[in-house]
């Protein structure tokens, strides 16, 4: 999975996963293997990009009302801030995570799909 999370190919960790910030190669150019077998890895990594942003906020929500409640509406408005800009840079780490957690289960190695 670390593989994928640094951008590397999730199965051999020897090809790009990237072309450019947010895409993807459709295929590995060392090993061959198909990053888009299934289409539902976007909807996965979107899905682990949205539960670490929440996380974070809930988090960061948490030490402001112990830590800070004097100055809530400042402190709400820049945990904002940093959620949002945290969920534009952290979907590249959350594609390379899932696409490592297929490898992890075997769904990209093979390229099958749940519908059969």
């Amino acid at each position: 999975m670390l593989r994928g999370f640094i951008g590397r190919c999730p199965l051999c960790g020897k090809g790009k996963l990237f072309r450019s910030y947010y895409d993807i190669h459709p295929t590995c150019s060392a090993c061959g293997v198909g990053y888009e077998a299934t289409g539902n890895q976007s909807t996965g990594a979107m899905g682990i990009n949205i539960v670490l942003t929440i996380f974070l906020g809930f988090i960061g929500g948490i030490f402001l009302v112990i830590y800070a409640s004097d100055q809530l509406m400042q402190g709400l408005l820049a945990l904002l801030l940093i959620m949002s800009i945290f969920h534009i840079i952290f979907y590249r780490f959350a594609r390379g995570l899932w696409l490592g957690l297929m490898v992890a289960t075997g769904d990209l190695e093979t390229g099958k799909d749940e519908r059969g």
